[in-house]
């Protein structure tokens, strides 16, 4: 444990540990948390409240032992996605479900939060690439996702949900149920691709050097 009562893995953010608002996003640790703690930081700072959201792999964001946010990974909503994966080549890449940060929060620690995230992500499983979307309608465009790297793909397609007594029905218009179609509002989506790891020269020399007599490795 560090003098700030944190894992030493936080040591990621170093910190003084003084003041009660943070002044530097240096100055946030990111943990691994349950769903349910990433769901308080959701129903207190992120619009769409206590919405359920899936997940795979939750970071809370704190100073000084105080809860400061959430982010949430998990397996995209898309089965196919043009450009990235299809049903078959899904597998390693993550979109980012959640992600909210209390006001208290200093200038740029969205970027920053999602820049260690994404490497204690990466220590804990394999990852092809990570995507997210800024939804328009509440007049997001991205801008923390630039600034943590992520390529800009404009705005996805318009697209309509069917409502019944005010909720999404999610399999769409059905029969004798009435009901109205609303478009939804378009989001734009991001990307960040990583390079999948090779083997380094004294890896590669050691398994050549373990190739049996038949041309098969043991």
């Amino acid at each position: 444990m560090n003098n700030c009562g944190e894992a030493m893995e936080l040591d990621l953010f170093p910190t003084d540990c003084g003041g009660s608002i943070p002044t530097s996003p240096l100055q946030l640790h990111c943990l691994d948390i349950g769903p349910k703690a990433a769901a308080t930081a959701y129903k207190n700072w992120h619009y769409l409240g206590d919405t359920d959201f899936i997940s795979s792999f939750n970071y809370g964001v704190y100073f000084n032992q105080r809860f400061m946010g959430a982010i949430t990974y998990g397996p995209p909503n898309a089965a196919e996605l043009d450009g990235f994966f299809d049903r078959y080549s899904q597998k390693q890449w993550y979109e980012i479900k959640r992600f909210a940060l209390s006001s208290d929060c200093p200038r740029n620690s969205e970027s920053r939060v999602i820049a260690v995230t994404m490497r204690l992500l990466r220590k804990r499983t394999p990852v092809k690439g990570v995507i997210t979307y800024a939804d328009s309608g509440q007049g997001h465009v991205g801008t923390i996702y630039k600034a943590a790297g992520f390529q800009s793909h404009g705005l996805t397609a318009k697209k309509s949900d069917f409502y019944v007594n005010g909720k999404i029905q999610q399999r769409g218009k059905t029969k004798m149920i009435d009901g109205e179609w609303k478009e939804r509002t378009r989001k734009y989506l991001f990307s960040k691709r990583f390079a999948s790891k090779k083997l380094n020269q004294k890896d590669a020399l050691n398994q050549e050097k373990r190739v049996e007599p038949n041309g098969t490795t043991p």
